[in-house]
């Protein structure tokens, strides 16, 4: 079917341009794969022993991949950044009248924002619920705003992008109310100082802007103990007209890119790059590929999709086995006594039990599946999830005919492919046959 060298140019393939594009080609094919019929039309003139590059680009045209509301994305990182340019145009409009008290623009352009970076933080890398839709509403609501709810099953993949999106939007806002001070002092005179209730003596205001200053004090000094002497304003006491303001809005300046800009560009970077791993990996993983190359090739897999063909003989098991937990793959009407078909169903009832405590075993969990099905990418995903937890996981042909491998090209091919996608989602494979119970039963 295809050359030792093809998964890399399969994965470039799905991999080109932009990392929003990637994703939603690969989603759209995995979409296309697994409505069943994922055979495609059909050229004139073109030959039966295509690459899987060329049948990839053949899929390309005739079916171009799904692509959030692009539109709605753009017009909501607009109204970010008319959001970001007017709320810092709102804290200046005071300094029309009265001097600015620093805190305002720190706490809403660098503290605020820092804080925020941190809750991301959590919620996208450490949260229980960062791989559950129900954990996030926001999310859940942009889903359907921007029509995506045909990709909710592949949240493993979706929840990342719209994380990431989401902190691009968080950006804009920094960025813009920066930009909106540079345009508006360059055309107006703002004064500022400080007040605050709790804090009642300048030595400790000078130690906390001294504290918030470190990071850039090499580049920017700190206000000085007499600036901030001379900068404390109350109701009764207005701000000294000889005061220079040069100082207080470096500072300003200097915590919103710090804090405000800096820990969201890291962040984003970050779940960019963990978004295109993940993607990467996913392409490299999921059977998808080997399931639509064997429906262009008529069902019969000439040369599955390996790296290396496999040589090494499997282990041929007897089902039921003592000591083992079974779970069939999309074999609702089994002999064997399962404790869960999978596959078969509602994929959100499935990941349910997936994350449940019932799918947690002191035993090792054999995952029965028939050898003449492809590998699917859904199938990956719940032997991922399954690896989460603390089971030890096997994937089993069954069932396994006895004759002879030379007896059917297609049971050959097929093993091939099972053992190619065991190797890259780390279980052992086995063959199974039925035992003297199962088959008086």
């Amino acid at each position: 079917m295809s050359a030792p060298n093809s998964q890399p140019a399969i994965t470039r393939f799905f991999l080109a341009g932009g990392l929003t594009q990637a994703l939603f080609r690969w989603l759209s094919f995995r979409q296309f794969v697994a409505q069943g019929d994922c055979r495609l039309a059909e050229v004139a003139g073109d030959s039966t022993s295509l690459t899987p590059r060329a049948y990839l680009n053949r899929w390309a045209s005739q079916h171009p991949p799904a692509m959030p509301a692009l539109g709605l994305l753009r017009l909501a990182a607009l109204a970010v950044v008319i959001l970001g340019f007017g709320a810092m145009a709102g804290v200046l409009a005071v300094g029309r009248s009265q001097p600015i008290n620093i805190w305002w623009p720190l706490v809403l352009f660098a503290f605020g924002p820092l804080l925020l970076t941190l809750t991301s933080l959590y919620l996208t890398l450490f949260s229980p619920a960062r791989g559950h839709w129900a954990g996030h509403p926001l999310l859940s609501f942009w889903l359907k705003r921007l029509k995506l709810a045909a990709f909710a099953p592949y949240r493993e993949l979706l929840l990342p992008w719209l994380f990431w999106q989401l902190q691009r939007f968080a950006m804009l806002f920094a960025v813009a109310a920066l930009v909106a001070f540079f345009v508006l002092a360059t055309f107006q005179d703002y004064r500022f100082g400080w007040s605050s209730t709790l804090i009642t003596d300048d030595a400790t205001m000078a130690r906390l802007m001294a504290l918030i200053s470190w990071p850039w004090q090499s580049v920017v000094p700190a206000p000085s103990a007499e600036l901030i002497s001379l900068s404390r304003y109350s109701a009764e006491v207005p701000l000294a007209t000889q005061v220079n303001p040069e100082s207080w809005w470096q500072t300003m300046v200097m915590a919103v890119m710090v804090y405000g800009i800096l820990p969201r560009v890291l962040l984003a970077f970050l779940l960019r790059e963990r978004l295109r791993q993940r993607l990467k990996s996913n392409i490299e993983l999921a059977g998808d590929i080997e399931q639509f190359m064997v429906a262009q090739q008529h069902q019969v897999s000439r040369n599955p999709l390996a790296v290396e063909p496999p040589t090494a003989e499997l282990i041929s098991v007897n089902l039921p086995a003592a000591g083992k937990e079974l779970i069939t793959w999309q074999q609702a009407r089994s002999p064997l006594p399962a404790i869960k078909n999978l596959g078969s169903g509602d994929w959100a009832e499935d990941e349910r039990w997936l994350t449940s405590e019932a799918a947690q075993s002191l035993l090792p969990l054999w995952l029965v599946v028939d050898p003449l099905q492809a590998p699917t990418g859904e199938l990956a995903d719940c032997i991922s999830l399954l690896q989460s937890r603390p089971n030890q996981v096997a994937l089993v042909l069954f069932p396994m005919p006895v004759s002879a491998e030379g007896e059917n090209p297609r049971l050959a091919a097929q093993r091939k492919s099972w053992q190619f996608f065991a190797e890259r989602v780390g279980v052992r494979l086995y063959e199974g046959q039925a035992s003297a119970e199962v088959n008086h039963g």
